[in-house]
């Protein structure tokens, strides 16, 4: 096995792993310890890949290095909450986001590593996608450890959660649309059936925050397409649009929709009429009370590390406030700032893979407690960095 072999395996295994949540897998289906000897696995095959690079990398990226630091500043302030407050957390547990920070940021700085990493997650994603298609018909549920006895209404594919698979679809969506490009009609019609694959991935999610991103997200990939009669015709299309979200419930009244389907139909037309009291938020505004109770007793030092996630707030970016105080809070909300000028500085090649992304999982951070402490997720973030700064042609040929 050559060097160059095992640096890929080191990241792009545990990268992989991380994306089919095979940890959690292992764990319901197989047996527990396995799980965790896969855990330290991998941690132990990242931290060998730390060290092998961090001596010899390529060109790194500022604005990845931005994760590093607040990561720095996160445990510092959070570490400090977490004594003052008497909260206890794992630390293990915790630690591990900033292994793939600090790996992917190495990994990541020699651009033939940076392509790869893009043919790895384009093909992971996908099958991800097309396994929660397979579990949704099959009726399998992870959380309930296999094939349940009633009717499955929402996919949570491999994650077990609605809006984690829903975010996963829209990345596979994203990646497609900008990644994958051939000259050929077959290829063309293969990345038309993906595509659609993806869209039904997102869709049996029935997540209204996956609906967006979605939405704009497209608008985003099909920029080029909004000139002259065709931005005009897109302009009418807006209101007969809305007139058919309005109508949703009697559009979809001959489908037979089970349990959280019907509501998240409701919950668009309600969002759609303005009827925002009848929006049900599956208790997340009270959840989301209890941690803005929490901030305002402990706003500039916080609570402690994962104080937010144990609290089930289902924010992320409140969750930092939450956890590490105001500090870390506004260099969280900076960290992001810098992100977006400098996604919308870069050329339309990257610009317009780099925004839908980052809009993509900043607005799951609104509804999802975890977006930072995926390690799949995080790995996607230095990526983005990376595609800044040095604005990397990305494009997987099949000709």
């Amino acid at each position: 096995m050559t060097k160059k072999l095992l640096i890929h395996i080191c990241f792009l295994l545990p990268f992989v792993l991380t994306i089919f949540n095979a940890q959690v897998i292992i764990s319901v289906l197989i047996y527990d310890a396995y799980a965790q000897i896969m855990a330290y696995a991998n941690l132990a095959l990242l931290a060998f890949g730390i060290i092998a690079l961090s001596l010899n990398h390529g060109d790194l990226s500022r604005t990845s290095r931005l994760w590093i630091i607040f990561f720095f500043l996160y445990f510092t302030f959070a570490t400090l909450a977490s004594g003052i407050n008497n909260n206890p957390f794992n630390f293990a547990i915790s630690i591990i986001p900033v292994f793939y920070v600090v790996g992917f940021y190495f990994y990541l700085s020699y651009r033939e590593n940076r392509i790869l990493f893009e043919k790895v997650a384009v093909i992971s994603l996908i099958i991800v996608c097309l396994i929660n298609i397979y579990w949704f018909n099959i009726n399998f549920d992870i959380d309930k450890g296999g094939v349940y006895k009633y009717v499955v209404d929402r996919a949570g594919g491999v994650y077990g959660d609605a809006n984690n698979m829903a975010l996963t679809s829209v990345i596979a969506i994203i990646f497609i649309s900008k990644i994958i490009h051939s000259k050929k009609r077959i290829y063309n019609y293969l990345k038309i059936l993906l595509f659609l694959a993806m869209f039904y991935s997102l869709f049996i999610t029935f997540s209204n925050t996956g609906f967006i991103v979605f939405i704009i997200s497209i608008l985003l990939l099909n920029h080029q397409f909004y000139s002259g009669i065709r931005l005009i015709l897109g302009i009418i299309f807006i209101p007969i649009l809305y007139l058919l979200l309005l109508n949703l419930n009697l559009i979809t009244a001959s489908i037979n929709l089970v349990g959280q389907q019907r509501d998240k139909i409701n919950n668009i037309v309600n969002i759609i009429s303005f009827n925002f009291d009848k929006v049900d938020d599956s208790s997340r505004n009270k959840l989301l009370g209890n941690l803005i109770n929490y901030i305002s007793e402990n706003p500039i030092l916080g609570n402690g590390i994962d104080f937010a996630v144990s609290q089930q707030a289902h924010n992320t970016i409140l969750g930092v406030w939450a956890d590490a105080g105001l500090f870390v809070f506004l260099f969280f909300l900076w960290m992001f700032f810098i992100f977006f000028i400098r996604a919308i500085k870069s050329s339309n090649e990257t610009k317009f893979i780099v925004l839908p992304l980052l809009i993509s999982m900043c607005i799951f951070m609104l509804s999802l407690q975890s977006v930072i402490n995926q390690p799949y997720l995080i790995a996607f973030f230095i990526y983005i960095g990376y595609k800044i700064d040095f604005d990397l042609e990305c494009k997987i040929d099949l000709d």
